[in-house]
């Protein structure tokens, strides 16, 4: 492990809210899920500007706080694997060589170390120094993205296009963008490179078009993050050859409640994040464990309480004894009560 300093969110005194996030890394390949994506934002939220150190800390339950990513027993499970899916991915910079027209791409690791210790909860990554030092060499040029709206999004293809449009959004209202507004575009194939994605996934470029751009931005659109797109097509012959992105600033919007669940502190705990745009990951059976507790919080907190009490290694305060508590309570209320739809 690193002897350089580890950055924690006690270290900066507060949960990061934002990341500085190079547009290099924006306008990158890789191909990371949505949990990954969040996972990765997080740490770099943690970084200082000039990478001095490369180790971030953070618990579970402060990665949710920063992300607005759900907590429970499926989500904490994602975590896991996405601590592992980041560890063995990769990323791909390109910049521009040396002869005219011609570029380099460089294929790095994202991290070089990864620990979660279960006995306190905290997750350790340490970022590739290989990756910093080629940040480093480039042009120091950032996005300000806040963690809540990344934490939004539950689809990686809206991720990557969100996070796309905000490294361009230093062009609206100059070289003939109107104020607020600008745009980015890329070839059909670019798109697929730059997403990750195999020839052999969405050969039909209509399928394409649908469920890695159009899907994703409309869930960027209906979030209400601060930014709207609308998509132009730009066609060869009878073949769309390419595709601009018309971004603009727009209105942040408010959350609506839909009467899910109260945490502690009277915020609405958000929905499990996608896998991708057409599959939940959020079990139907994950649902009803939270209607019973909506419908039974007193027998809830009471049936949590005499689990945390239960005699065990880990301390009451350590979230993944929380989690075994929370998950023993709601088979009690459903061994009780049965399944209320």
């Amino acid at each position: 492990m690193s002897n350089d300093t580890i950055n924690t969110p006690e270290s900066l005194g507060v949960t990061p809210r934002f990341v500085l996030q190079h547009n290099a890394i924006s306008r990158s390949i890789h191909d990371l899920s949505a949990t990954a994506k969040k996972l990765t934002a997080m740490a770099m939220a943690l970084l200082p500007p000039d990478l001095s150190s490369l180790t971030a800390s953070f618990t579970f339950s402060e990665f949710c706080k920063a992300t607005g990513f759900s907590y429970g027993g499926e989500s904490l499970r994602l975590f896991k694997n996405a601590v592992d899916e980041c560890l063995n991915c990769k990323i791909h910079i390109t910049t521009e060589s040396s002869k005219p027209g011609k570029t380099i791409k460089e294929g790095l690791p994202w991290f070089a170390y990864s620990r979660i210790d279960e006995g306190t909860g905290v997750c350790t990554m340490i970022f590739s120094s290989l990756l910093a030092a080629v940040l480093l060499e480039m042009k120091r040029v950032y996005a300000k993205i806040n963690l809540l709206d990344i934490g939004k999004l539950q689809s990686k293809y809206a991720i990557r296009l969100f996070e796309m449009a905000k490294s361009y959004e230093s062009l609206a209202g100059k070289n003939g963008n109107e104020q607020d507004a600008w745009y980015f575009e890329r070839t059909v194939q670019e798109f697929k490179e730059l997403l990750g994605l195999s020839d052999d996934i969405y050969k039909e470029t209509k399928r394409f078009r649908q469920f890695v751009i159009e899907d994703p931005v409309k869930e960027i659109n209906n979030a209400g993050i601060g930014v709207e797109i609308k998509t132009e097509g730009i066609k060869q012959g009878r073949q769309l050859h390419a595709l601009r992105l018309n971004c603009k600033k727009a209105p942040l919007k408010t959350q609506a409640k839909r009467g899910r669940p109260k945490k502690e502190n009277g915020s609405i705990a958000p929905q499990l994040e996608l896998a991708d745009s057409s599959k939940r990951l959020e079990t139907r059976q994950e649902k009803e464990m939270e209607h019973l507790k909506e419908l039974y919080p007193a027998e809830f907190e009471a049936l949590y309480a005499v689990e945390l009490s239960k005699p065990s290694f880990l301390s009451p305060e350590n979230e993944f004894r929380k989690l075994a508590a929370e998950g023993s309570a709601l088979l009690q209320l459903k061994e009780h009560y049965g399944i209320v739809k």
